[in-house]
């Protein structure tokens, strides 16, 4: 029997997040050459992933039943349970919505995505002199001008490693679940 778990909004979330991500790392690992400068739409796909972002956080406070974060936060031995369960693939508990390593995989991200927005309105903000930070007249020492500098283009990097052990964790518990997790996505549905 299928049921809804994912919202309208958490799979709009997923998809946009997922193009304006890739858009906003490519422009600036290969945006910036000769020819075009890819600066501007950097900046703009930042704000969008920044409202994304924000807009997430308070729907996983007031959203639908699966979006909301206290559905998937869970017991330290549950987490251990899930874990041993997947390395064994041995279920004995079926997850509607996230499973506790899945649910501890959306926190990560929305914790790196949100470090990432912040230090890109920081960055923009302390060598760029435009944006809410400059607008609002927030001083940004040197020191953590270059620290904000360091974090933002390396806390990409650490993005990807979580994102392909995110897209592991589907593909592992697509096969050992037998559901399409990434049709989940699209329709909104899993089976129950």
């Amino acid at each position: 029997m299928k049921q809804r778990v994912w919202d309208l909004f958490v799979r709009f979330f997923h998809w946009s997040l997922v193009l304006s991500f890739t858009a906003a790392y490519l422009t600036a690992a290969y945006g910036y050459n000769e020819t075009y400068d890819m600066d501007e739409v950097h900046e703009w796909l930042g704000y969008f992933i920044t409202t994304l972002v924000v807009t997430r956080i308070l729907w996983g406070f007031i959203g639908s039943k699966y979006a909301r974060f206290s559905n998937f936060i869970f017991s330290p031995s549950e987490y251990i349970e899930n874990f041993k369960a997947i390395m064994t693939n041995k279920h004995e508990k079926h997850y509607m919505g996230h499973n506790p390593l899945g649910g501890a995989m959306v926190f990560a991200l929305l914790a790196g995505l949100s470090l990432l927005v912040f230090s890109g309105l920081v960055l923009l903000g302390w060598s760029e002199y435009t944006g809410p930070v400059w607008a609002l007249g927030i001083h940004v020492s040197e020191s953590f001008g270059e620290n904000i500098k360091y974090i933002h283009y390396h806390l990409p990097e650490i993005m990807l490693f979580l994102i392909g052990a995110h897209i592991l964790g589907v593909f592992v518990a697509m096969k050992q679940h037998g559901e399409n997790l990434v049709r989940a996505m699209f329709t909104g549905y899993k089976e129950s």
